[in-house]
This record gives C-alpha cells, structure tokens and sequence, in this order.
C-alpha cells in the first residue's frame, strides 16, 4: 500500500491578548468582544468586531492579525494573508502574524515562503520549541528531510515533552530510510502519548520494514484498539499478514479495509491478485 507522506499537528497560533489599540474606548472595546466572538467560534461577528477596531484605530497591527485569524476559520485563506501581510507592515517585529502568515502558507503548500516566515519567527524569538517544529514540517513538505531532522532536533532541546516533535521526526526518518532512528522516535512519541493509534501504525511500518513482523503485528493491534475504524491501519496489518503467509487473516483485515474505505478496493484488490504487499509509506 502506498500513500503520500503525512504531515502531521499543524495548530494556528491564536492571538487573543488585549493591547492598548487607542485611547478610544471604541477600539478596545471592539477589540474585545472580536476575541470574544472569536473564542466563541463565531468567526463572521468576530470578522465584524475587528472591522471596527480598525476603523477606530488603523495604525494597530493586532486586529489585522486577529481578524486574519478569523478569516483562515472561514476558509478564506487569501483573505488571512492579507490582513497578515497588513499586520508585518504596521509592526515588523510582529512574530504571531509572521507565524500564522507561515501556516497559512503552509496548509497551501507553499513551503518556500512558509519557511521564510518562520525564519523571521525564529531570528525574533530563538527560543519557541512550536516554531522550529513547524520550520522542520515545511522543509519535510518540500522533501528536505536532513534540515527537517536538524529543526527537530532543536525544538527537541528546547522542549523534550512534546510528542509531536519526536513523532513527526519519526516520519523524516523513516523517508530518509533510518528505520532504527525511527522505531526510536515512535517509541519516545508513545511513552509521552500512548493514545496517539498513528505513532504505533508508523512504528508497527517501520518494524515490518525492518523484517520484525511480530512486533508490527502488536503494534498494529493496539492501533485498532484505540481506532477500530482505521482502514488504513486494517490495510496495513492485512498487509503484514499476508507476507507472513496468514492468507486468511490477510483477507479479513483486507475486506475490512474496504468497508470503512471503499476507495481502497482498487489498491487491495491489486494487492490480494499479487500476494505481496508491504505497509504504507507514512
């Protein structure tokens, strides 16, 4: 089974601080109730909130960014940029609106700038685990996995708690064909979140790669434990099993499989005419 590499944890950074916009109450106030209208995931009132502080007050860079906020909930992507690129003009040393502007351009693919962005993050503020760890996904959506390990590995230094660090750096591992390195970070992902069924999928990958079939097979079960409705987890267990020559087993995750995920008969009907398979690149 063959799939497109995962990138994983993208999370928006939310400003919702209160600057001192204007000596105008109208501009704080309405600054206010956009984070409440936004807290409360009314995005279009929120929309409406921040228009009016920026009215009341255009030299503040903090609505623009906020109402970009907005604007990405609504899925008006061109929209965020813009009220970020706004944001940057009026306070170049604004690292949210260049990191969010970063995500934006990351959710679009364009990982050259989204880089570039979370260049300006980190020369600003060198010490936010979030922002190396986003850097790194966008030199892994763009296939540069070496400088993806090294941002990685910074973000681990700065804080060795986050799973997603170890997880994601897992997968650039394992693109980079370091099948040990990756069982290690899967591993380390799973002590810290032992309920994430994706890090004991992509360790269970790794190890069939490795020829270690049983401890796939488990890592595979506890998968479906805690997401019995993974077809491509069923896909990839059906997988090992047929390797391994339990044909009947194979055919019973197999047929699963296409019954949660009907798009997949084409790949496991190839498969079963075959008899070979191998799990699915993460």
């Amino acid at each position: 089974m063959q799939a497109p590499l995962k990138i994983s944890f993208i999370c928006l950074l939310v400003v919702l601080f209160f600057p001192a916009l204007a000596p105008a109450d109208e501009a704080q106030n309405a600054f206010n109730e956009g984070v409440k209208f936004y807290r409360a995931g009314k995005f279009k009132e929120a929309i409406g909130a921040y228009d009016r502080a920026i009215k009341a007050a255009p030299a503040a860079a903090e609505p623009y960014n906020n109402r970009g906020l907005a604007y990405y909930k609504l899925g008006e992507r061109e929209a965020a940029v813009k009220d970020y690129d706004q944001a940057i003009k009026l306070n170049p040393k604004f690292t949210d609106a260049y990191y969010n502007r970063g995500n934006a351009y990351f959710i679009q693919k364009q990982y050259d700038r989204a880089i570039k962005d979370y260049d300006e993050v980190i020369k600003l503020n060198p010490k936010s685990s979030l922002v190396f760890r986003q850097r790194a996904l966008a030199y892994a959506g763009s296939s540069q996995f070496e400088k993806a390990i090294q941002d990685f590995d910074q973000a681990q230094k700065l804080n060795s708690k986050d799973p997603e660090i170890y997880y994601s750096r897992g997968l650039a591992y394992r693109r980079l064909g370091k099948l040990d390195h990756a069982v290690r970070d899967y591993t380390e992902a799973i002590k810290l979140n032992p309920k994430n069924a994706e890090s004991f999928n992509n360790r269970a990958n790794a190890y069939a790669l490795l020829g270690q079939y049983g401890d796939a097979l488990k890592d595979y079960d506890e998968a479906l434990r805690l997401e019995p409705k993974n077809a491509r987890i069923y896909a990839n267990r059906g997988a090992v099993k047929l390797r391994l020559g339990k044909s009947d087993e194979a055919k019973k995750d197999l047929r699963r499989a296409v019954e949660i995920d009907p798009a997949l008969k084409t790949s496991i009907d190839a498969l079963l005419g075959t008899g070979k398979a191998s799990p699915s690149k993460d």
